[in-house]
């Protein structure tokens, strides 16, 4: 064989490998889809209301004073807890002092003058007593000889005039016995004279009404807290704003000593638009954030839910809003009253339920499906869905846990499509 014959035999047997290996790879099929998956598992699902909000304390109240005077003592400070009814603060009043006290004298005597006046009306009581016994035995002794006489002028042995006499002393000591009677019960109504324990009650109720009105005017002197919480500031001098009031000070009726926080937690205010409230209930979990203490999350919980709706603080906003108040789980010592947070409300919490990124359902007329990998290929189940949020949704039915689920629908797919899974992990709670 000649050398032009050998080479041309050694390109025919190339063109045929090549012609073979078109053919077989002609017969392989498309190429397989890489596409990103998750595995199905059971887990919590949220949706979220961001908001934004303020903290605050759950109630403020300015505690003033309520007597002129000088300043004796401040016993707290700002940033201090106090209890209801501890003492703040002392105010310096002489005169009512001696008003008080004074008062209370006075009672104190108005008092004592009903014992002495209930002795009197009954040494007066005796001797109205006295005077009706008087009477009577007179008038018995009276009636005695008027009918003694009246036997003797029967049996002729003493003249008429006698027994008309005798009459007549007789409806005399009548007339005395009722007169004795009727002042004895008018006595008694009147209380026997002027010095009557009545009359001396009257007096000390008086003197009670007096006294007890300047012992409240000398209470208020003492300033007590009125309920539980933190002083959050106490009073300037009016001629040296740079110093709080001092003892020896002077204040004036109703000038403002402390200010005063209810409790010594937070709560968090917030203005929900009047659109998304439907969504917002009471007990619900809000988890707070803010830039003030980044990397802490707190929680909290809704606690109040206002019944009208007003007018957002947004001049260019026709929206209106509703306050919603939220309770702090608890209250970290950074937190300062006024600070700016953010907030979520959850206001869907379902946990133990399957849900999938909502990129991975897709759509076919009304009805909703995915792609589960099972066996290197894509097969096309119709699920039904359930709540939506940003982004994931609730599936009630067509998948379980442990499927294998395409993360993401992709037009190149269809029923029975070659796929290279590339994990991504397990669907997790929307955020």
């Amino acid at each position: 064989m000649s050398k032009r014959t050998r080479n041309l035999l050694i390109i025919v047997a190339a063109l045929v490998v090549v012609v073979i290996i078109a053919v077989l790879s002609g017969h392989r099929g498309p190429a397989a889809l890489s596409e990103r998956t998750v595995k199905v598992a059971y887990t919590t699902f949220q949706t979220k209301l961001p908001e934004s909000g303020v903290i605050q304390h759950p109630g403020t109240a300015t505690v003033p004073t309520l007597v002129a005077g000088n300043i004796d003592q401040i016993y707290v400070r700002a940033g201090q807890y106090v209890g209801a009814g501890q003492l703040l603060a002392s105010i310096d009043a002489p005169t009512l002092q001696s008003t008080a006290a004074g008062s209370q004298a006075d009672f104190s005597s108005a008092v004592a003058n009903i014992a002495t006046s209930r002795v009197n009306e009954q040494n007066a009581k005796v001797q109205y007593q006295a005077s009706v016994d008087t009477a009577k035995s007179a008038l018995d002794e009276a009636q005695r000889v008027y009918e003694a006489d009246v036997n003797l002028f029967k049996n002729k042995a003493i003249a008429k005039q006698q027994v008309d006499a005798d009459k007549a002393k007789r409806d005399q000591a009548q007339v005395q016995y009722e007169q004795a009677l009727a002042q004895l019960h008018l006595g008694a109504v009147s209380g026997y004279g002027q010095n009557s324990v009545q009359a001396a009650q009257a007096m000390a109720q008086k003197a009670q009404i007096v006294n007890s009105q300047n012992q409240q005017q000398l209470g208020f002197t003492r300033i007590v807290a009125p309920f539980s919480g933190v002083i959050q500031t106490i009073a300037t001098n009016p001629s040296d704003p740079l110093r709080n009031v001092q003892s020896g000070d002077p204040v004036t009726t109703g000038q403002a000593l402390f200010t005063m926080a209810q409790g010594n937690g937070f709560i968090v205010k917030a203005q929900v638009d009047e659109q998304d409230i439907i969504n917002v209930r009471v007990g619900q979990q809000a988890n707070v954030t803010g830039e003030d203490f980044p990397g802490q999350k707190l929680v909290g919980h809704v606690s109040m839910i206002s019944p009208v709706a007003v007018k957002s603080a947004d001049a260019s906003s026709t929206a209106k809003q509703v306050l919603t108040t939220i309770s702090l789980d608890r209250s970290p010592s950074y937190l300062k009253d006024g600070m700016t947070v953010d907030i979520d409300i959850v206001t869907v919490n379902l946990p133990h339920v399957i849900a999938l990124p909502n990129a991975a359902i897709g759509k076919a007329g009304k009805k909703s499906f995915v792609y589960v990998v099972r066996r290197g290929k894509a097969s096309k189940r119709t699920v039904v869905v359930g709540l939506m949020g940003d982004t994931q949704t609730v599936i009630k039915s067509g998948i379980g846990a442990g499927d294998i689920v395409i993360a993401a629908t992709d037009p190149l797919l269809h029923d029975g499509s070659a796929v290279l899974p590339m994990p991504s992990g397990t669907n997790s709670p929307a955020p």
